[in-house]
C-alpha cells in the first residue's frame, strides 16, 4: 500500500512538472499571437501582454496589403519543403540500408565519413565559394534546396539503428530467397516496415527547411525566390526603412499611416509557424516512436 502511494505521488508530481513545462513551451505562442492582434501604440505603452490591451487589426492589413510578396514567399517555402523533405527521406533511407546490413564490407569506411561530416565541415567561406562557382546556384532555387539541408548524418545513424533494431534479419533473407533484389528489399520490405523512423526523420527536414533563412541570406539577393523565413529576416532588418520611403513599400501609402512594425513581424511569424503547429499533433505518435527506437543503438 505505501509502495502504491509513493508511485501515485511520484505520477502527479511528473504530471505536475510536465504540466509546467507544457505552459512554458505554449506560453511563448500565446504572446506572440496577442503581439500579433494588439494595437502599436499600446505594444510601446504596456510592452507584450497575453490578453492585448487594445485590438488591432493593422498588422494583418498591412500583411493583406503585401500579400502579393509574403503569398509568393509562402509558396517558395511550401514547394522547396515538401521537395527537399523528400528527397532527404529518400537519400537518408538509402544510405542508412547498407550501413545496417552486417554483409556489406565497406559500411564502416561509410560510417566513418558519416560521422566525420558530424564533427567537422569546411566552414562558411568554403561552402559559398563551392556552392557559387562550381555548382553556381546563386539566385536560384537550387540554393534553397540544395545546401545543408539535403541529408543529415544524425538522420542516417537514426534510420540506421531503426532497421537494426526494428527489422528482423529473418524478414530480408526470406525476401531474397523469393528472388528479391536489394533494391526490391529496400522498397517493398524496407520502407513500408519503418513508417515511425521515416515520418520522424521526414518531420525533421520539413522543419528544418520551413525554417531556413540562411540559405536565402547567403544565396539569394532576388527578392522573388526568398522564402517565408528570409522575408521575415529582411521585414525585422528593414522595417524602419519602410516607415521612411514609401518605395519600399510596393504601393503602400504611408501619409499619415504608422506601419505596425512589432504586430507586422509578429504576424508573419504567425503565419510562418502555423502550418507546423497544425501537422505536428498528427505525427506526435510516430515521431516519439521513431525517435525512440531510432535512438536506440543496434
Amino acid at each position: 500500500m505505501k509502495k502504491m502511494n509513493s508511485e501515485k505521488r511520484f505520477k502527479i508530481l511528473c504530471l505536475i512538472l510536465l504540466s509546467l513545462f507544457a505552459v512554458f513551451c505554449i506560453a511563448p505562442f500565446i504572446l506572440m499571437i496577442s503581439a500579433s492582434v494588439t494595437d502599436e501604440n499600446a505594444l510601446y505603452t504596456y510592452g507584450y501582454r497575453f490578453i492585448p490591451s487594445k485590438v488591432s487589426g493593422a498588422a494583418y492589413k498591412f500583411m493583406w496589403a503585401k500579400r502579393e510578396t509574403i503569398g509568393r514567399a509562402y509558396l517558395v517555402t511550401i514547394g522547396i519543403t515538401a521537395v527537399g523533405t523528400v528527397i532527404n527521406v529518400i537519400i537518408t533511407s538509402m544510405f542508412a540500408y547498407p550501413l545496417s546490413r552486417k554483409d556489406f564490407k565497406p559500411r564502416n569506411i561509410f560510417a566513418f565519413f558519416i560521422f566525420f561530416t558530424m564533427l567537422f565541415n569546411g566552414g562558411m567561406t568554403a561552402s559559398y565559394i563551392i556552392w557559387t562557382q562550381t555548382f553556381h546556384i546563386k539566385n536560384t532555387l537550387w540554393a534553397l534546396l540544395l545546401p545543408n539541408y539535403l541529408m543529415s548524418g544524425m538522420n542516417v545513424l537514426l534510420v540506421r539503428n531503426y532497421y537494426m533494431g526494428s527489422i528482423p534479419v529473418d524478414i530480408l533473407e526470406a525476401a531474397r530467397i523469393d528472388g528479391a533484389t536489394e533494391m526490391r528489399i529496400y522498397w517493398q520490405v524496407m520502407l513500408p516496415l519503418s513508417k515511425p523512423v521515416i515520418i520522424t526523420v521526414a518531420l525533421f527536414s520539413g522543419m528544418a527547411y520551413w525554417n531556413d533563412w540562411m540559405n536565402a541570406m547567403y544565396y539569394i539577393s532576388n527578392q522573388k525566390l526568398v522564402n517565408i523565413n528570409a522575408y521575415l529576416n529582411n521585414l525585422q532588418n528593414n522595417i524602419k526603412l519602410l516607415t521612411m520611403q514609401s518605395s519600399m513599400t510596393e504601393g503602400i501609402n504611408l501619409k499619415g499611416l504608422q506601419l505596425p512594425t512589432i504586430g507586422a513581424r509578429m504576424a508573419i511569424a504567425v503565419i510562418a509557424v502555423l502550418p507546423i503547429l497544425i501537422v505536428f499533433p498528427f505525427v506526435q505518435a510516430q515521431l516519439i516512436k521513431g525517435v525512440v527506437i531510432g535512438g536506440v543503438k543496434g
